[in-house]
């Protein structure tokens, strides 16, 4: 087993490794990231030996707990084809599904989410194709589905699994996808990531994605989650939720011509219509700096950009008009992690829009309880169904620590939170 601390709070994320293809799953309110591993900078070619298990749970520090080796399954022992992988869990076991180049999809298992890994079958699960993803449903039996494929190979294919997660309950059927986005899309597009939002499936490719209320589809195109930052057909990504912020990570090129990539991660919003906002403002303004961390010294930050929220709060809004924080009632609160003050601040600007007869906004540091530095009285008088700028002084030294936006507040009184800002 090989360990390594990493500390990579930027973008790209764990930089140098070759991190391609990340699924990333959440066990345990930990973070795993489950990445395909491009060998040198300088292959031509697509040179892959084995795969990696990064782990996070902060999305701050990232640590390599496990490179799974093609030896450990059905696969040549000094196989260069380890491309796309997933994983899951059910019943106190984890599966890690593999692509063996094109020729087919295969499964290991382990009591861990970083294994040991070992082969379930001795042969794939299904073959030929590629790319596996992994959705368990939301419905009373959590029933599990395989999606794969490539556009060349007759489309993507999707087909429930059985409940031992190593074996298919139906022959794969082909999935319909309608619209110009896949239409023209490569012949060889692959890049499959399919998750499920409220009543609806996300199926996405490179930078596009398409919507069913059916899981086998059809599929209507909506087009791309984002545009820049290399959100283009080569983008293999995934999507992911942790402590109810939505997440968006994907792999690139990083010099044209050379087989080797590199992974970016930033917030990602569903809109008021129910399409995907790949939150690229966020990367124009703050790339290097990576998710989960902050500066007090920013222009700005913005709500939707938070770290971790109380249940009840809404993210709302659009592309075109921004997005806010909404529904945050008694004892909600909205947290910023690893927040650094450069400097001595002495006053918060935060835009907020009140409805209701008493609140009171509190800026605390550590917990939603912990020691309170800053204090805004609302009343009915300020009321509004428009934003507003408030100013409130705060008394904290320079240091780095999580910063809580804390409302407590009157029955039926609620806020929304557009952003917050720090002076001097």
């Amino acid at each position: 087993m090989f360990f390594c601390n990493i500390a990579f709070a930027q973008n790209p994320i764990l930089k140098g490794l070759g991190v391609s293809d990340p699924h990333v799953r959440v066990f345990q309110d930990t973070i795993y990231l489950y990445s395909g591993h491009d060998a040198n900078p300088k292959d031509k070619t697509w040179v892959m030996k084995d795969w990696r298990v990064f782990s996070s749970t902060d999305l701050v520090n990232w640590s390599l707990q496990k490179t799974i080796s093609p030896k450990d399954n059905y696969m040549d022992d000094n196989s260069a084809d380890c491309w796309a992988s997933d994983a899951t869990s059910r019943n106190g076991k984890y599966y890690f599904y593999f692509s063996d180049r094109k020729r087919g999809v295969g499964v290991m298992s382990a009591s861990s989410p970083v294994g040991n890994f070992k082969d379930a079958l001795g042969k794939p699960l299904v073959a030929p194709m590629h790319d596996p993803t992994i959705l368990i449903d939301d419905d009373v039996e959590k029933t599990p589905y395989l999606i794969y494929g490539d556009k060349e190979g007759g489309g993507f294919h999707i087909a429930k699994l059985n409940a031992d997660m190593i074996s298919i309950a139906e022959i794969p059927k082909p999935i319909q996808i309608n619209g110009e986005a896949w239409e023209n899309a490569p012949h060889w597009m692959d890049k499959n990531y399919l998750f499920k939002h409220k009543d609806l499936y996300y199926l996405s490719w490179g930078r596009d994605y398409a919507i069913s209320k059916n899981i086998y589809g059809p599929y209507q195109c909506l087009g791309a989650v984002g545009k820049g930052y290399n959100l283009n057909e080569f983008a293999h990504g995934s999507f992911f939720k942790w402590k109810g912020q939505f997440y968006h990570i994907w792999c690139y090129y990083i010099n044209k011509g050379y087989k080797f990539r590199e992974s970016i991660i930033t917030y990602c919003h569903i809109d008021d219509s129910g399409k995907i906002v790949t939150d690229t403002n966020f990367l124009d303004q703050h790339f290097s700096n990576g998710v989960g961390q902050y500066n007090a010294s920013w222009e700005k930050i913005e709500a939707e950009w938070f770290y971790e929220k109380s249940s009840t709060i809404e993210k709302i809004g659009t592309k075109k008009d921004g997005f806010v924080l909404s529904n945050i009632k008694d004892k909600s609160w909205v947290r910023f992690a690893n927040l650094t003050f450069d400097k001595a601040y002495q006053k918060i600007i935060i835009n907020v829009a009140f409805k209701g007869k008493k609140g009171t906004i509190e800026i605390r540091t550590k917990s939603p309880k912990g020691k309170c530095i800053g204090k805004l009285e609302l009343t009915a008088k300020n009321q509004s169904k428009v934003f507003q700028k408030r100013e409130l002084k705060i008394d904290h030294g320079i240091s780095k620590e999580d910063v809580y936006v804390v409302f407590k507040a009157t029955e039926n009184s609620v806020l929304q939170l557009d952003w917050i800002k720090f002076i001097q």
